[in-house]
């Protein structure tokens, strides 16, 4: 049956438009700056903008849209219709510790499963949504162990004991997993509890016709998004019964404030100390009491009541770990929890005291902005610090409408402007990093979460800051290099979690949509960062899938590079399914994003999924050409850690984790696709003279060719390009030639 679609009316636009969607803060702006951080000759400026203000620190709609190497900058657009070094692509993971500290959570899928209950999944193309995962739950003797009970526990068993469902409202982070996972798992020892998954835009109520999915007197847990718990449970309830079975739900707290049914306990989180002590004596069971009462005097005024759970087992796991024999050791890890970060960050950011008399309010502004900036680019050349400062003064002086203030030289030391918290950093990076980067003078923060914390600071503790800093964002983007757009993404990434919706509406959203490729892929960037960290990832992962199975292919491109940075859906399946429907779009067909993406999301023990699942691709017309350049980015890639370069793909078919039938149908597509014929005849000669010099891996590649060659035409159509990609002076190996024979 073919599952081709009618051309739907598209709203992004044609190729050879030249207007550009709209950029935060334009109409705010007056002129267009140069591309470089120096103030523009007055002839540039408008006459109206030279005796008042500065000119704006942002091009117009009509200037961005220039392309890139018109600008200076390289295009890489065409790049992407060839293959593309992911590694360039992918997000550091050291910005997530940097930038989230304790709600770090890396970026690899982290739901209830990755394959879903079997292995045989499928995906639709869009056409009907996948089904919801539902996984049982590990580790819950553990957690029983470590759990810090409080008032709502009893509350919750006592409404599980009249009711089969029940509704955990509360805010992210405040431990409202752990307390849901503690009350199932009260109710069902030994196991039989399980978390349900569900993809986005699908209902609960789809579970009401597939009640053979609920295992019978279990219990389970289900965060719900936009839907109703009342509504939820309401609509569960008689199939929670018949099953003899309970359902928890997790619900965000609302900025509005309601009436809760009774079936609804409100969640609060138990006290830090108490969180503390429970995995610390879990982790140091023989702790003497000498250092109990060390870590008394010192540990539990630091928490209060402000800090999260998190933060209190990630301090435990500190102290566990390095076990400080000293007050001092003991006080060297204190000061990287979050509160001592945030207190030190503001100090940091306040004017030196002492300063010299007469001190303006710009002195100060610059000594801010070259602080800011300086975190910002943490591990990055000096210099970047020294351009994006003169930017965000420029967007300051802009904001504040001053006149053109002009740069001048010579005039700042490096040294004043960063103030005597921040110069022991700089000096310290002399040699931590800056002969690795090839510049004598690097940006560098020696304790890890202070780049986050004066980010955080910056954005909330100074009136009148945001709006410059969105602007400044979006210049360092449009008109840096690569290396500020990446700067710039990470910092964007940690204000969608201090504020989502700001964020993400007036800079993530307006990059997703741009023309240019670059610029999207910030926006890629800041989705992966942002999903780092624990509270604000399911809302990140909701807009992802939203650009996937939307009709502009801007966003969709940028959905497909957001995969290609590194980031992932909780359930393998999820991710193919807004990989496949991006697929689709005729932007795609001629680039390597989504074959990449693809690859992306390869593990070994994902092999056999995944290279079936590019057999399903390889039937369906639109996304042949991307399951053909799926294989060849994953057959040329060597096993990890294998000195002799063995294939990757060669090695899991040798373990028997690959459908033979299926990967030889998706060789054979890679070998008739005319973009991918010489690369697949060249990969599959390459695995050839592997098994060549290694007689163990001869007989899969023999089973291989067979696959491909189920005809004798196929065959002969085989041996012609292995023939030319081996050449004339070399023929294939015998034993090659002599399954042809028995093959034909």
């Amino acid at each position: 049956m073919d599952d081709a679609r009618p051309e739907e009316p598209r709203d992004d636009p044609p190729e050879n438009a030249t207007e550009e969607a709209p950029r935060p803060g334009d109409a705010d702006r007056r002129e267009p700056a140069t591309s470089s951080p120096a103030e523009a000759p007055a002839s540039q400026q408008s006459p109206a903008a030279q005796p008042t203000a500065a000119p704006a620190a942002q091009p117009t709609a009509a200037s961005a849209a220039t392309p890139a190497s018109a600008s200076g900058e390289e295009d890489r657009e065409d790049d992407e219709e060839r293959p593309i070094d992911a590694d360039l692509l992918r997000v550091d993971p050291r910005v997530g510790r940097e930038m989230f500290g304790d709600l770090f959570t890396d970026i690899t899928a982290r739901g209830p499963a990755q394959f879903g209950s079997n292995n045989a999944m499928h995906n639709y193309f869009g056409e009907r949504p996948v089904d919801p995962v539902i996984e049982e739950l590990p580790d819950l003797e553990m957690l029983l162990d470590v759990y810090a009970a409080t008032e709502v526990d009893d509350q919750l068993d006592d409404v599980l004991d009249r009711r089969s469902t029940a509704g955990l409202i509360g805010p992210r982070n405040s431990g409202r997993h752990s307390t849901a996972r503690a009350a199932l798992a009260r109710r069902y020892q030994g196991g039989h509890v399980y978390e349900i998954a569900l993809p986005t835009g699908v209902s609960p109520e789809v579970l009401v016709h597939k009640p053979e999915r609920l295992p019978e007197k279990s219990g389970f847990l289900m965060r719900l998004a936009g839907d109703s718990p009342v509504d939820t449970m309401r609509i569960l309830g008689p199939l929670l019964r018949r099953r003899s079975a309970t359902l928890l739900l997790i619900k965000d707290e609302e900025s509005r404030r309601r009436e809760l049914s009774g079936a609804e306990i409100q969640h609060r989180p138990p006290h830090p100390v108490t969180v503390f002590w429970k995995h610390l004596d879990s982790l140091l069971p023989d702790l003497g009491p000498e250092d109990r009462n060390r870590y008394r005097t010192n540990v539990e005024p630091a928490l209060g009541m402000a800090s999260s759970p998190k933060t209190s087992v990630a301090l435990a796991r500190a102290i566990a770990k390095e076990h400080p024999a000293t007050t001092e050791t003991l006080r060297g890890i204190l000061d990287r929890t979050r509160s001592k970060l945030r207190a030190r960050a503001f100090t940091i950011l306040l004017p030196d005291a002492g300063g010299p008399p007469g001190r303006s309010r710009r002195n100060s502004q610059h000594e801010r902005a070259f602080r800011l900036s300086y975190a910002v680019f943490h591990r990055r050349p000096l210099h970047y610090v020294f351009e994006a400062a003169a930017w965000l003064l420029r967007e300051i002086d802009s904001a504040a409408l001053r006149p053109d203030w002009g740069s001048m030289a010579l005039q700042h030391p490096v040294p004043t402007l960063l103030g005597d918290s921040l110069r022991q950093d700089w000096e310290a990076g002399r040699e931590a990093s800056g002969a690795t980067l090839g510049a004598s003078r690097t940006a560098w923060l020696r304790d890890e979460g202070l780049r986050g914390a004066i980010i955080d600071v910056a954005w909330h503790e100074f009136d009148g800051t945001r709006k410059s800093l969105l602007n400044w964002l979006d210049r360092l983007v449009r008109d840096g290099d690569v290396v500020m757009r990446r700067a710039a993404a990470e910092t964007a990434g940690l204000l969608v979690q201090h504020d989502f919706d700001r964020v993400y509406q007036d800079l993530v959203d307006v990059w997703a949509g741009d023309r240019r490729a670059d610029v999207r892929q910030a926006a890629a960037w800041t989705m992966a960062y942002s999903d780092m960290a624990a509270g604000i990832g399911p809302r990140v992962r909701e807009r992802l899938s939203k650009w996937s199975s939307g009709r502009n292919a801007f966003r969709q491109d940028t959905a497909a590079r957001v995969y290609l940075s590194g980031m992932e859906q909780p359930v393998l399946a999820w991710s193919m399914l807004d990989l496949a429907r991006i697929a689709r779009e005729r932007l795609q067909m001629r680039r390597y994003l989504v074959a990449t993406a693809v690859a992306q999301l390869y593990r070994p023990e994902r092999a056999g999924w995944i290279l079936a699942e590019m057999d399903v691709w390889a039937s369906n017309a639109p996304l042949q050409i991307h399951a053909a350049r799926a294989l060849l980015i994953l057959a040329t890639r060597s096993e990890a850690n294998a000195s002799d370069g063995r294939p990757e793909l060669l090695v899991r078919l040798a373990e028997g984790r690959l459908d033979l039938p299926s990967f030889g149908r998706l060789w054979l597509v890679a070998l008739l696709e005319p973009e991918t014929e010489v690369a697949a005849a060249q990969a599959l000669a390459r695995w050839i003279r592997h098994a060549d010099g290694n007689a163990e891996f001869r007989v899969h590649v023999l089973r291989v060719l067979h696959a491909i060659g189920a005809t004798p035409a196929r065959r002969r159509r085989v041996d012609f390009y292995l023939t030319k990609a081996f050449g004339h002076d070399h023929e294939l190996p015998t034993w090659t030639r002599e399954e042809g024979r028995r093959a034909s």
